[in-house]
């Protein structure tokens, strides 16, 4: 019910009154009611089905076209307004067609409505960045936003849990452009860490022996796959008491989970700031890491944050805070 719902309000708010919306957003736009934009994809049918019916998601009325999807209240760095495309990672990652179009399409609708931040969800900058786009201003590529929300997960489960961090083993499923950057800031901070690679077939992803057996001598794992799906089949070869941090999305589903570990699911919030309507698989007022750059960067106005530690420290400052919600 609560699909149909959303799936109903949506396409009455860009189907119906599509021009009319449109059009007082461009009107209003001098005065500023949004600092930032948000951009998101379904990352699987389930997550489309929130949004769009199926059968339209890849029609010309929707597909390449940002559309409206919700705002992100006032708090630091402003108000954000949420767009949604249909398209997903794979429909980026294969057409140069959509990377383009997208991208020209947000860049219409900032200069249109006056916000001076747009940030990409999830894989996105990863594939613009392989693709050979580089994404400069008013773009932010939220790899320090994801990195700085999983490591503040990480160091309140470790506290949630009385751990010594001395010692402790940590495993990333997933090394790709985000898990790269996290590989290397854990391993600054002194951390026992170690990256697997993820190969993906038909049904799902395949790790090799080695992966296996580092998986099953890991403390705490940090789950970067796709889906949080993805990693149910290797769950058996963990150990008891092992902590999961999942930054998956879809999530690992609550009841999918051993209860012999304890599975963190990675958010943050920051003062009263929530989602209107929620983003799917997420609560309110659940900020993911990949918005918390443009929320930073519209606060500070400083798109050249080069160092973690900088970043880290700013997004502090404007009260930030990992929720640990199991």
């Amino acid at each position: 019910m609560q699909k149909i719902v959303r799936c109903t309000a949506f396409l009455t708010l860009n189907l119906f009154l599509r021009w009319p919306v449109w059009a007082a957003l461009w009107l209003a736009g001098p005065f500023y009611l949004f600092q930032y934009l948000f951009l998101v994809y379904p990352g699987s049918d389930s997550n489309l089905d929130g949004y769009y019916p199926r059968r339209l998601a890849k029609s010309w009325l929707f597909s390449k076209k940002p559309t409206i999807g919700g705002i992100i209240s006032k708090g630091p760095g402003g108000r954000g307004l949420v767009l949604v495309v249909p398209d997903t990672v794979r429909d980026f990652s294969r057409s140069p067609l959509t990377r383009t179009a997208v991208l020209n399409r947000l860049r219409r609708t900032s200069r249109s409505i006056g916000a001076g931040t747009i940030d990409l969800a999830g894989q996105l900058p990863g594939i613009y960045s392989r693709s050979g786009i580089s994404l400069s201003q008013p773009f932010v590529t939220d790899d320090k936003g994801t990195v700085f929300c999983v490591m503040e997960t990480l160091n309140e489960a470790i506290k949630k849990n009385c751990l010594d961090r001395k010692g402790l083993k940590i495993a990333i499923v997933g090394v790709g452009y985000v898990g790269g950057l996290l590989f290397k800031a854990l391993k600054h901070d002194g951390f026992d860490v170690t990256g697997i690679d993820i190969a993906r077939t038909r049904r799902e992803i395949a790790l090799g022996k080695t992966g296996r057996a580092v998986l099953g001598a890991a403390d705490i794992v940090i789950a970067l796959t796709p889906n949080g799906s993805d990693l149910l089949p290797y769950l058996p070869y963990l150990k008891r008491g092992v902590i999961i941090i999942d930054y998956t999305r879809p999530r690992i589903r609550p009841e999918s989970q051993p209860p012999n570990m304890a599975f963190y699911k990675v958010a943050v919030g920051v003062g009263a700031v929530h989602f209107q309507p929620r983003l799917w698989g997420y609560l309110q007022n659940w900020i993911p890491g990949c918005a918390v750059e443009a929320m930073v960067t519209a606060a500070t106005g400083d798109f050249n944050i080069r160092s973690k530690e900088e970043f880290n420290r700013q997004a502090k400052e404007l009260g930030f805070f990992a929720h640990l919600v199991r």
